[in-house]
């Protein structure tokens, strides 16, 4: 009965509702047409599950599974601010895990976000205040206000400790889907001495038969994993 009910659940949501729709399309459709929308159907179902989503993702976080990782300077890479001043599920999670390697010492911790328009707060400052609200002396971090993607991350991280002259090795901290590309992209700005620090992975790996039932949830995390994709190669073809 439990399967049933969840079967009927996914049944009245997106993706499954859409999934239909081609299907159904499809059926009233003929030649190409028909064709394509079984195409969609099929590609749509198999971003949607599960097991597709883990062969995509696992490439680009199996690097950084239980990765030991230590330095002098912490950098949180933003993962993006709602308008009413929320932290996405991503950044909230990047935060706390620079809260994890940053607590109870003096490391500096170098929040790096800004914003997509002026109707929205600054990613840093939203960053800084919940590290300040967990633990972290006030002082001991500095924000990054400037950047919106990851090469400006590193491009003004930088600047910063440069321009401060702070010395030492450093812990970049991401979700581990983006730590990839992140790690390319500092090391391209001189950041030799850098390890990844991830959180918020997203590979299970353990399955059972509801992950063959198409998520919303597993469509984004493809998304992402694309995106990491086609952004490592436009990064290693220039």
């Amino acid at each position: 009965m439990l399967f049933f009910k969840k079967l009927l659940y996914y049944f009245l949501i997106p993706p499954w509702i859409f999934i239909v729709g081609f299907i159904l399309g499809g059926y009233f459709l003929k030649g190409f047409k028909r064709y394509l929308l079984f195409f969609f159907a099929v590609m749509l179902y198999l971003f949607s599950i599960s097991p597709v989503k883990d062969i995509l993702i696992y490439p680009i976080e199996k690097d950084y599974i239980n990765l030991k990782c230590d330095g002098d300077i912490i950098v949180v890479l933003g993962g993006g601010v709602y308008g009413n001043g929320e932290l996405s599920e991503d950044a909230f999670k990047r935060v706390v895990k620079g809260f994890e390697k940053g607590r109870g010492g003096d490391k500096i911790i170098i929040v790096s976000g800004g914003r997509v328009s002026e109707s929205y707060p600054y990613e840093a400052e939203v960053m800084k205040d919940l590290l300040v609200t967990l633990g972290i002396r006030e002082g001991n971090i500095i924000m990054d206000k400037d950047s919106k993607d990851t090469v400006e991350n590193a491009k003004f991280t930088k600047k910063i400790v440069e321009e401060k002259g702070i010395k030492g090795d450093v812990i970049l901290i991401t979700s581990a889907y983006h730590m990839k590309r992140g790690i390319l992209i500092f090391k391209k700005y001189g950041f030799d001495n850098i390890c990844a620090a991830a959180t918020d992975f997203k590979f299970d790996g353990v399955y059972s038969i509801y992950d063959f039932l198409p998520s919303a949830s597993n469509l984004n995390t493809v998304s992402k994993a694309l995106k990491e994709y086609l952004g490592i190669l436009f990064y290693r073809i220039k």
